[in-house]
């Protein structure tokens, strides 16, 4: 019935109706730009890459920039006479990028959307910026939500927005008002980019790679865990070692006293010992000193790190917006769930309702991912997170116990919607890339055997996970 309803109802107005060969991109969350230290975007060429290719694609395409595609908030002042964008695009490091953007702009049948995020929100109420963007040739419509059907499938809805709306801490009230500034963006401002030029805690500790720990409830893990590995090989370094050379030399020193001088073998080399025997007693009361110290340093971290991550709940669970758990990177967030059950109009303010939009694409969550709504029989929605353009630091479980190691790994990845034969298709592409991983050996020893494989260098991007909406609107 539903379906019957939007058939005679036509298109919703505001809604662009797109060819049917039309490619459809979408790409948030490359969070590009900042102040010295704080710019996390490190894969401009595989991004330029991505340009390039849909530049040459044979039919229309629609890029969509789902938000966050700048990251405002870790710029600080500018020069004067440029704004936190054009400052960003003269970056030496981004020519070739904004270099291949501009050419897929200026092509025929191409056409760049620019939604807001909660990080780029400035390119919403800052006119400036909008101009910049505009005259440099890189976007041709800036819209708070997208939404398109295409023309042999009016019944399939494609909408989309950043996803900020979707997490209170992030919201973002009036985008019109620059004073709008959620909690989110406090928490960068105030701390993020504060703390990162002067974060330093230990050899390899720098909290200013704080952002890219993911999830983020596991930020305590992560410290207390670089801490732990740092001085638990200190420990093995400057204590354990040389422990074991001046044992071993002791052992090889005593057998030698108690060889007869003949060269007979008087003991085992086990058995040696009684030869200096106030040394043996020494190095026993000082292994068994080294023992405890190890044990109880594996025991305190260990206290730290559940404390911490405690009070990292206790206060995530008292202010606004959803804790940030493991099951934030689902493929179905419940609020998103909701809407799309419901006749209520999205955050964005598009007049359209939830249960009319039968493919849904958001960014926010740095999570990709791509799964079916099963609203009723013949009624299925595809959910598709665009993920982001980022290093993110993972945990890896380790052996007995130990505090996770977080391996460093590129999350490079778009979604595509398109019209195919057998319906509206949406895919999740991905684009691997080895990325350089500094562990200690104690960390790599924690995780013997679990380390991730890397990808190899030159490895073409892929479809990671699909979805299809047929005539019946079908499953995934």
């Amino acid at each position: 019935m539903e379906a019957a309803m939007r058939d005679a109802n036509g298109p919703t107005p505001g809604t662009r109706t797109l060819r049917d060969g039309t490619l459809v991109v979408f790409v948030s969350d490359t969070h590009i730009g900042g102040d010295e230290g704080q710019d996390y975007f490190e894969s401009p060429e595989d991004l330029a890459a991505l340009f390039a290719e849909l530049a040459g694609h044979a039919g229309p395409v629609e890029l969509v920039l789902a938000g966050d595609f700048f990251d405002f908030l870790k710029i600080g002042d500018v020069p004067p006479g440029e704004n936190r964008a054009s400052a960003t695009i003269s970056r030496p490091g981004y020519r070739e990028l904004f270099s291949a953007l501009r050419h897929f702009a200026g092509g025929d049948d191409r056409r760049v959307v620019y939604l807001p995020g909660n990080h780029d929100a400035e390119a919403w109420w800052n006119p400036e910026i909008r101009r910049t963007l505009r005259e440099d040739g890189l976007v041709h419509e800036f819209a708070l939500s997208y939404a398109a059907r295409f023309e042999s499938a009016p019944e399939s809805l494609v909408y989309c927005e950043h996803g900020n709306q979707f997490d209170p801490a992030n919201t973002i009230t009036d985008y019109e008002d620059p004073l709008d500034t959620p909690f989110g963006d406090h928490i960068v401002t105030d701390v993020v980019r504060r703390i990162s030029p002067v974060g330093r805690i230990g050899r390899d500790l720098h909290l200013r790679d704080i952002g890219m720990v993911y999830p983020l409830a596991t930020i305590p893990q992560w410290v207390a865990g670089r801490v732990f590995y740092d001085l638990l090989g200190r420990v093995a370094r400057y204590l354990l070692l040389p422990l074991l050379v001046g044992y071993a030399s002791y052992r090889t020193v005593a057998y030698g006293i108690a060889v007869s001088p003949d060269g007979d073998q008087a003991v085992s080399f086990w058995d040696s010992s009684a030869a200096l025997p106030g040394l043996q007693s020494l190095f026993g009361e000082i292994a068994w000193d080294a023992l405890l110290l190890v044990t109880v340093l594996v025991l305190f971290f260990l206290a730290v790190r559940r404390a911490a991550s405690r009070a990292i709940s206790s206060v995530a669970s008292t202010v606004p917006g959803e804790r940030a758990t493991a099951q934030e990177a689902g493929p179905a967030p419940e609020r998103i769930e909701a809407l799309l059950r419901s006749d209520a109009r999205p955050p964005a303010g598009r007049d359209v309702r939830g249960r009319e939009m039968d493919v849904f694409v958001s960014g926010h969550t740095h999570a990709p991912s791509l799964s079916r709504l099963s609203r009723e029989p013949g009624d299925d929605a595809v959910i598709v997170n665009s993920g982001c353009w980022l290093r993110q630091l993972r945990p890896v479980r380790a052996h007995l116990g130990q505090p996770p190691v977080f391996v460093p790994e590129f999350v490079l990845t778009h979604a595509r919607v398109f019209l195919g034969d057998d319906g509206v298709r949406v895919e999740l592409w991905e684009h691997l890339k080895p990325v350089s991983r500094r562990l200690r050996s104690t960390e790599r020893l924690a995780i013997l055997g679990r380390l991730p494989a890397q990808p190899a260098a030159g490895t073409k991007p892929r479809v990671s996970m699909s979805g299809r909406l047929s005539e019946e609107r079908g499953a995934c």
